[in-house]
């Protein structure tokens, strides 16, 4: 409880220092939750899939088995490590992987346009607006199974007790019409036996007397609640209809079960198929999935009783068609509100894949505009950041700071040695049937890597520049140390300070 303010503080204070962005987070998500959060339907957000640590987890996991036994302080050196490592190098290695990898996929889906247009002529729907019609009356829909009216509980609540009531009486009037025993004498050797099962006779009534006054008192108090006259009686319609409300909740629990325990079942089916699960965890996970297989069986029946039980009665499921429910949408697609809505068309399988199509067209519009920003403010910042440093290593030598210099340039190498890879990868996808963007680098409104005019250098972003060969050279002995130069050493105390300030706002800005 009070962890769970840290994970918000921190994405209060990102939005708050990097502006409006879009997040997600997928804890407890239920269908409804998904419709109306989802970045599919969900303007600006692109084609993005919200799985950003999901990938960065995916990579660190693997050092939870090297780091298991290690201490405390080298577990946490290795994690260090390897953060670094993944700043530094495959992350801006990775950039033009990921541009180009989210391009490509726009444009395959935006391929997908002729095939949403021979959907739409064989179901009859003229315009791509009427997707956003069927999307909020799904969503309503899903809000009116949220929660259900509260009179209507409290009709279904007293109908249950009705029905009870009755039964209650029914056993009441049982054991009141039981023949007592007859008790013999004293002496004789049945009298043990007699009178024990006499208590017993008397016990039962006793308790079947006290249920049938407890919810006698629960009818009385529903009916005081719900302004009821009469008591109502199954010949009533109201009776008939409240029937029919009971049996639909009862499905709806049925297949609030069969829901829960399929979800589990494939979430354990993919854990037992993921590397680096241990032969003991695949044999328990194993035995585990044959005791749920039976609990799956079991709720099938279930459900299947209930189904039966409506009016008019949903259609079976087997264990195929069960099995084969892979997204929680094939669930609530199942239930049944106050309205039937297996007429209606985003509740057909070709309403939904057609639907969601839409969306993604519209998604991926998003992306590709993106994008067509996102391309050329990369170039425009490689080729900036090699021109600054070029300048940096060119001012630092014709000040005589060779060894800062050299420093700067080993710096500059290790950027600019991904940037041929970026530009060939930039290259490739200009040349896609569909591409849009450009890949020529613009001018930065960013001041602090501006390089004076004068002294530009006219390099190319796609070949880094090697160091300047006076910065190879081999540092020189220093002369004998003279007690007349003590002067000369503290102004160079000091000149290596501010150098060392120079070096480090470089690598800030850098």
């Amino acid at each position: 409880m009070y962890r769970a303010k840290y994970p918000l503080a921190v994405i209060n204070h990102l939005l708050r220092i990097l502006g409006e962005l879009g997040a997600g987070y997928d804890i407890g998500c239920k269908f409804g939750k998904m419709l109306k959060n989802l970045s599919t339907y969900v303007k600006g957000m692109g084609l993005e899939d919200l799985e950003g640590c999901e990938s960065f987890f995916s990579k660190s996991n693997a050092l939870a088995s090297t780091t298991r036994y290690a201490t405390a302080f080298h577990r946490q050196q290795a994690i260090t490590t390897y953060l670094k490592h993944a700043d530094v190098a495959d992350a801006y290695q990775g950039l033009s992987i990921l541009l180009a990898k989210k391009y490509r996929r726009a444009l395959e889906i935006k391929r997908t346009l002729p095939l949403l247009r021979d959907t739409m002529a064989s179901m009859g729907v003229e315009s791509r607006s009427v997707f956003e019609t069927w999307l909020e009356r799904e969503k309503e829909f899903l809000n009116s199974l949220t929660k259900e009216p509260e009179e209507e509980t409290l009709q279904m609540e007293y109908y249950q007790k009705l029905v009870n009531l009755q039964d209650q009486l029914e056993r009441v009037d049982e054991i009141r019409g039981v023949m007592l025993p007859f008790v013999p004498d004293s002496a004789d050797a049945s009298y043990a036996d007699s009178a024990a099962q006499t208590r017993r006779i008397e016990t039962q009534r006793r308790h079947a007397q006290e249920l049938f006054n407890k919810t006698m008192e629960a009818v009385q108090d529903l009916e005081w609640r719900l302004n009821i006259e009469k008591r109502w009686e199954p010949e009533d319609e109201i009776w008939t209809a409240t029937a029919d409300l009971v049996r639909n909740r009862r499905y709806q629990r049925a297949l609030d079960e069969l829901e829960g325990l399929v979800v589990a079942r494939m979430f354990e089916l993919s854990k037992v198929h993921m590397s680096d699960t241990g032969y003991k965890l695949r044999k328990h996970i194993a035995k585990a999935l044959q005791a749920r297989s039976k609990a799956v069986k079991t709720a099938l029946d279930k459900y299947n009783d209930a189904a039966a039980a409506l009016s008019p009665p949903r259609t079976n499921l087997s264990w195929e068609q069960v099995v084969d429910y892979v997204f929680l949408a094939d669930f609530d697609l199942l239930r049944e509100g106050r309205e039937d809505i297996r007429g209606e068309p985003w509740a057909q399988p070709a309403g939904r894949v057609a639907m969601d199509q839409h969306f993604k067209l519209l998604r991926a519009d998003e992306e590709i505009a993106r994008l067509n920003l996102e391309i050329p403010r990369f170039v425009t910042e490689m080729r900036d950041e090699e021109r600054f440093l070029i300048y940096q290593e060119e001012r630092l030598v014709a000040d005589g700071k060779e060894p800062l210099a050299y420093q700067v340039a080993v710096h500059r190498m290790e950027r600019a040695r991904f940037n041929p890879l970026h530009m060939e990868r930039l290259v490739k996808l200009s040349k896609l049937p569909g591409f849009t963007g450009s890949i020529s680098p613009g001018t930065s409104i960013n001041k602090e890597r501006q390089v004076p005019t004068g002294d530009d250098v006219d390099m190319e972003c796609a070949a880094p520049t090697a160091p300047l060969p006076s910065l190879m050279r081999p540092t020189a002995v220093p002369p004998p140390h003279n007690e007349g130069d003590s002067s000369d050493e503290e102004d160079g105390d000091l000149d290596v300070e501010a150098v060392a300030d120079s070096f480090e706002n470089i690598l800030r800005i850098t």
